[in-house]
Order: C-alpha cells, then structure tokens, then sequence
C-alpha cells in the first residue's frame, strides 16, 4: 500500500467522525446554513465557517468579521499578528473588506461538544484579538 493509499475501514472511520462531529455541532450552535463540506454560524460577533475535509480528516474554523475601508490595506500588521500567534493565522481579504481568522484542527478522534466548544472558544479569542490589533 502505498503511504498516502487507506484502506476502506480508515475511509469510513474518518467519514463517520466527521459525520459525528457534525451532527454535534449542528446541536451545538444556531446554524444559518450548511452544504456538504461546510456549516455557517454567527459566534461571538463572527462570521462563523466551519469546513471538512473526512480524507485528512481536517476540521477548519473561519472566523470573519467587516472592517472599515481605512483599515483594509494592513498587510505590515497583519504580518506581525501572525508572527504572534500559535493557534491559527490572520488575514485581511482587501477585496470583500473583512478581517479572517482561520485555525486548522485534526479530527483524528471523536470530539465532545465540551471540547468543540472549548477549541470555538479559543479560535474566537485569538481571532477577537487579532481583530483588535489590525482595526485600532
């Protein structure tokens, strides 16, 4: 088998932790809207997204909130936030104008709802943070 090749009982394990883990989710929070790869939620004063991916299996949080158009062209800041910051990156999307956190995390096991929202709720500091910094 070659190293990246899993065998079907990885497959379907990795597919039901990320069924799991959405359901829980979908429980956990006031979605506005879903597809198959992703979940949308308002959180903390965010824009909320939350994508799969069941072949890694990789949970991504993006987390977006508007900035104003003075504050749109800060790459220097953004650079720094980022050197400053363990849990995930920051970025500023000049062309729809909003500040985006994004943090990445393995879903090699199954997660509790106390865990999600723990991780939720570091996500949405650092980026409430980074936030701070690149709109002051």
């Amino acid at each position: 088998m070659e190293q990246c090749e899993l065998s079907r009982e990885e497959i379907l394990r990795r597919k039901k932790l990320s069924e799991n883990t959405r359901k829980m989710i979908c429980d956990s929070l006031e979605i506005k809207s879903q597809n198959e790869t992703s979940i949308e939620a308002a959180y903390e004063g965010f824009e909320l997204k939350i994508l799969f991916s069941e072949l890694h299996p990789l949970m991504v949080f993006c987390l977006e909130k508007p900035l104003e158009e003075n504050k749109r062209t800060i790459s220097s800041r953004t650079n720094f936030v980022n050197l400053t910051s363990v849990l995930g990156s920051h970025c500023v999307n000049e062309y729809v104008g909003k500040y985006q956190y994004r943090a990445t995390h393995w879903l090699d096991t199954e997660i509790t709802q106390t865990r999600f929202l723990e991780i939720l709720g570091r996500c949405a500091i650092e980026a409430s943070r980074g936030y701070q910094k690149l709109a002051s």
